[in-house]
This record gives C-alpha cells, structure tokens and sequence, in this order.
C-alpha cells in the first residue's frame, strides 16, 4: 500500500523567502541556521494546505493564524508576489479518485501543484503538472479569469481557488483534458492527511477549562498551543487509554516518568510531570519537556498515510536529545506508515531521516 508523500516544495516571496526549491525525499530533518527560512517553509506550506479547497487563501486557519496579510509579504510590500508549490506522490486513494474521474494515474506518479498571488491587485497565478509536466497555467487578470496554457479560454470564475477544480472550469474556449480531474484528485488525496505543528507548540502548564477544546482533529495545538487539558483528557477519558499508555512509553525514552494532569480548583486544570523521581509543576519543567509532550502526543495520534510536519524539532534539545527525539520519530512513523517533515537549527544525521540544508 502506497503512502501519500510530499517530495518537492518551492516558495518565494514569504517573509524572507526570495526564492527556495527543495526536494523532500521521504523523512526528512531540514536545517540550516536562524535566518535561513525554515520557519517561514513550514508556515507557507501551512497556509497552502489550510486553504485547500477554499474559495481564496485562508489566512486565519486551522493550522496558521496571520493577522494581517502583509506580514507575510516580502519586505512588507503590497506588490511582493507570493508563490507556493508543491508536489505530491499518487498514494492508493490518489489512483482511486482518478478512476472516479476518468484519469488513469499510477502509485508514484507526482502531481504537482503552484499557486502564486499578489495582494494589491489581487492578482492570481495557478497551475498543475503531472510527473513534471504541466497540464495547465490559470489567471486572474482583472475581475475575469482565463486559462492561458497551453490554450487560451475564458474561464467560468476567476481562478482564486486554491487547490479546487473549479479554478479550472472553461466556460468559452477549448478545455484542456485533464486539469481539473488532477486538481479534484489532489485536493481530496490530501483531505485529512496533513497534521501541522508549530514553532509555538509549547505546552501551556495550566488553562482555563471554559476556554479549551476537545482533542483536535487536524494537529495537537491548532491555535499554536497546546495545553494541560488535552492532557487530562487523554489520561482521564476511557476512550483514550491506549493513547495515552503510547505518548508515555515514548516519554520514558525521554526522561519524562509521568505525567498528570486535571482540575486543581473549579474551571482549572494544571499540569505536573516527573522527572527523576520528583514531581514538579508543569511550568517549572522547563522548555524542553514543555515542547516535547505536544511532539510525543501528535507522533500517537497521527494516522497511517498521513504527514507530519514540526517545526523547530529541536526545541529545547540539546543535540543528543535530537537525536534519541528523531530515532523515536523514524521508528514511530515506521511503523504506524507516515511521513514526517522537520526543520532544526542542528543537523543529527539518524537512519530512515534525510536532510536539506537551507544556506543563510
């Protein structure tokens, strides 16, 4: 059975990005020192995946939060032109959806996808390729949209849809066979495989329980955090017992004894952990086991033919607990069949991860 993988992303023009292609081939650690771009990588990537689907970019999203649509722009200017592309490998459900469509696709085949925009025009560029051919080129030129390769032909909407068939949709002019079959199976081959966490993980020691969610269903810390009272659920609720009689055994591997958590006084849940036969609050833990709970909890919970991406892996690590974290990662993805995508300051090189080194 075939896993849905990300093997080549390019983004330019994303906050200090000016333009940076990688190859990603399988488990992959991306380094490069601070200032190198492999933050603002992992949030372009993000910001693709959270708008999949959508009608135009979703930048408040399940994934990554931007509050103002110039942060993210180069320079801050207006006229920056932002461009994300990916592609991906055809996993089993990608070669089923191409049948329902009429389009032939083997397992491995790469479909990829670019999406470019401008902010003070609202200008759109988008197009998809197959094995590194493309298929079709869309723009938004004004209010109208045209597909403008290889033929030229009035497009129904303007092509601001992102990662949807319906950006490709000729309503004047000859179609072009193929385009809009390859962007349906790519949008619903990803659906529900894309799990997310950020630089900003780091486990909150206590909450109030009025303002906190159940387990989420598309990353451990949705909003960016993650807190004491998804802990509390996993150890309290039956339903989630193997949960987290898993998140332990991987804890142990890392110096975390125990781990507890639930209401202290009426609408407040705190957290405390153990470590080397002493409890002590959750806050007092440090930033390592704080950034290492959210890590441990998302490597259970993320399902077979998924991916993974954390940023910042090496949060608080020093470089031999990089290396027992990643050795725990590439078992871990082994064995449920996920891929996992990192980025770390430090290169520790483990078997069954490959590296990318951004330059500065």
């Amino acid at each position: 059975m075939a896993m849905v993988k990300l093997v080549g992303l390019t983004v330019s023009g994303f906050k200090g990005l000016s333009n940076v292609s990688i190859s990603i081939p399988g488990n992959t650690l991306i380094t490069g020192p601070s200032g190198s771009g492999k933050t603002s990588l992992t949030e372009a990537l993000a910001l693709l995946m959270q708008s999949r689907g959508e009608e135009w970019l979703v930048l408040e999203g399940n994934y990554l939060i931007i509050h103002e649509p110039q942060d993210i722009l180069t320079g801050l200017r207006q006229d920056a032109t932002v461009t994300i592309g990916v592609e991906f490998e055809v996993d089993d459900d990608g070669v089923r959806l191409g049948e329902s469509v009429g389009t032939k696709l083997m397992m491995g085949s790469r479909v990829g996808y670019t999406y470019s925009f401008r902010f003070s025009d609202y200008w759109v560029r988008q197009w998809v390729s197959l094995n590194g051919n493309v298929i079709a080129v869309a723009e938004k030129v004004g209010s109208e949209g045209y597909l403008v390769s290889p033929v030229r032909a009035k497009l129904c909407l303007s092509p601001t849809h992102v990662m949807h068939e319906d950006a490709y949709l000729v309503c004047e002019g000859q179609d072009v066979p193929g385009a809009r079959a390859l962007v349906f199976v790519l949008r619903n081959m990803v659906k529900d495989k894309f799990y997310y966490l950020t630089e900003g993980r780091t486990c909150l020691w206590k909450r109030d329980y009025e303002v906190t969610v159940d387990l989420p269903r598309n990353s451990v810390g949705t909003d960016g955090q993650y807190t004491v009272h998804q802990l509390s659920i996993i150890q309290t609720r039956p339903e989630y017992e193997g949960i987290y009689n898993k998140v332990m055994e991987l804890a142990r591997e890392l110096g975390i004894e125990d781990v507890k958590a639930g209401f202290t006084s009426p609408k407040r849940v705190s957290g405390y952990i153990k470590i080397r036969g002493h409890w002590l609050p959750m806050y007092h833990a440090g930033l390592k086991y704080r950034a290492l709970l959210p890590i441990l909890t998302q490597l259970v919970l993320t399902p077979r033919d998924s991916i993974l991406v954390i940023d910042s892996a090496d949060l608080g690590l020093t470089e031999d607990e990089l290396e027992v974290l990643l050795k725990i990662i590439s078992r871990v993805s082994s064995e449920v069949g996920f891929q996992v995508i990192m980025t770390s300051k430090r290169m520790v090189k483990v078997p069954g991860i490959n590296t990318v080194q951004l330059s500065s």
